[in-house]
């Protein structure tokens, strides 16, 4: 099933959490495999992707399973990872997949 809602920078809880939509400092200019393997929580554009990829992975498509996802992404349990196959593993972890 495809993702049917449209997903966009105003789909964040930015009430709830902080984005910046350029690259941090730590982030450099490199665009490659580190980019793929890693996840910037600050980052909008990579929390957009992740939520996006997550969502079209388990047939989700509404703006209350992107909040899930969103709210997941960012519980405590997982705030010092950022390695996306461990994220991707909490997450499902935290909603029952």
């Amino acid at each position: 099933m495809a993702v049917t809602l449209k997903l966009s920078r105003s789909n964040l809880q930015t009430n709830k959490y902080t984005y910046t939509w350029k690259r941090t400092d730590g982030d450099g200019s490199y665009i490659g495999p580190l980019d793929r393997d890693r996840v910037s929580k600050v980052e909008g554009y990579e929390v957009l992707e992740f939520v996006e990829q997550f969502m079209a992975k388990h047939g989700l498509t509404s703006k209350a399973d992107f909040h899930k996802v969103e709210d997941a992404l960012h519980h405590p349990s997982l705030s010092k990872e950022i390695m996306r196959k461990a994220l991707i593993t909490g997450v499902e972890k935290l909603l029952g997949y």
